[in-house]
This record gives C-alpha cells, structure tokens and sequence, in this order.
C-alpha cells in the first residue's frame, strides 16, 4: 500500500514542478515512471526492513520452552537494537527498489496505454 502511496505523490510531485505531462514524450513519462518506482520501493524497502529482520532472527533461533512469541520478539528486539534492525538495509533497498522501478514502469505504461492517468488518490469525481 505504501509503495503505491509514495509513487503516486512522487510522480505527481514530479509532473507538476519539473516536467509538463502535456507535452512529455511517452519515453519521459516512463522515466519518470522508473524514478518514481525507485524511491517508492526505497520506502518500502525501509518501512519493512525492521519486520523483515525479526522475522529472519525468529526462524533462525529456537526459543525456550514455553516462551511464546510476543515475548521471543521483544527479546529480539531488544537484542538488535534500532541499528540492528536495519542490518543489510543496502542491500535489501538495490534489491527492493529496482525491483518496484521495474513494476511502477510497467504499471505506469499500462495506466497511461488504458487512458488512467489519473493518480489512485483521486477516489471522487473533484481530482
């Protein structure tokens, strides 16, 4: 959900103080497509990497007998850290952000192939 949030204000963002919409070429827009993708996988990369940790140290560590879950990850996390949490964050955002480029380019062309160009945000009739 966040990806989809953060690509459309960025693309939105961009069109509306860099490049004309009107009169960009279906290459620029793809561009911008890509861009636009790329800092919104950056934000999902980021907004889920502390989860995606804990749930690695969870499955690789055994917890004790009759230590339930909560308990496992509060103790994990606290192990961790907030710098823990984010451990192999670079990674994950080359792997994560070219990958959400590649989609928002393609889902960008479909959209603009179909006559949607309007962003997901507008829910009524007034955008």
């Amino acid at each position: 959900m966040a990806k989809f949030v953060v690509y459309e204000k960025v693309a939105e963002a961009v069109f509306k103080n860099f490049v004309n919409k009107d009169t960009a070429s279906d290459g620029t827009k793809t561009v911008v497509n890509l861009g636009s993708g790329l800092i919104a996988g950056f934000a999902a990369a980021i907004i889920s990497q502390p989860a995606d940790t804990m749930l690695s140290k969870i499955n690789k560590t055994k917890g004790l007998p009759g230590e339930g879950t909560t308990s496992r990850l509060i103790k994990i996390a606290g192990e961790l850290g907030l710098r823990g949490s984010f451990s192999g964050i670079g990674a994950r955002l080359f792997m994560v952000g070219t990958l959400t480029a590649g989609q928002f380019a393609i889902y960008g062309d479909i959209k603009r192939y179909l006559g949607k160009s309007r962003p997901l945000s507008c829910l009524t009739l007034e955008c």
